[in-house]
């Protein structure tokens, strides 16, 4: 049972959720995406209220977990996939891919293999890039951290650090550790 009485997170900073299996992490998550009802009281975000309003997806993005990814498809086809989704046109998606080719070390474009068929760190590198495709003002990322080898872990802590110093975004992030 997840019991959070009030809870105001502040925006354009990075936020952290930490706790050990099973504390409610994936669920407050959930909850804020509007992918579970609470039971009682309500989500706000923006002055909108989650759960009767799709207006907030206009500003949300988020990765959880693979089940976000489409399996069938390449990086490259989800990343244009997600890109159209988000306004951009095939060019602006290879340009904003562009800066991620560190975080890739060279293990997801140009593979030609399926999302399905990528490491489970390789596939949650792709689900975090989509989350950040376009004019997010909320990312949200559960375990962001797990299945990546530590150079990596190192990688993605600067790309959040950049994130919040160069737009107006809120970053909220779960872990164990």
């Amino acid at each position: 049972m997840l019991n959070i009485p009030s809870i105001e997170i502040p925006t354009v900073e990075s936020f952290g959720l930490v706790g050990n299996n099973e504390a409610g992490k994936t669920t407050f998550f959930n909850i804020l995406l509007d992918l579970i009802r609470p039971t009682i009281g309500s989500i706000t975000t923006n002055d909108i209220v989650v759960n009767t309003s799709e207006e907030w997806k206009k500003f949300t993005e988020s990765f959880i977990d693979e089940s976000f990814l489409i399996g069938y498809l390449t990086p490259e086809e989800y990343f244009e996939f997600i890109g159209n989704l988000r306004g951009m046109d095939k060019a602006d998606v290879t340009t904003f891919l562009t800066q991620f080719d560190e975080f890739f070390n060279g293990e997801i474009i140009g593979k030609k293999k399926y999302l399905r068929d990528l490491s489970k760190g390789n596939q949650k590198k792709v689900g975090i890039v989509a989350a950040m495709m376009g004019t997010p003002k909320v990312i949200i990322l559960d375990e962001p951290f797990a299945n990546l080898d530590p150079t990596t872990q190192i990688r993605l802590k600067t790309i959040i650090k950049k994130l919040i110093e160069n737009k107006e975004i809120t970053v909220l992030i779960s872990s164990h550790d």
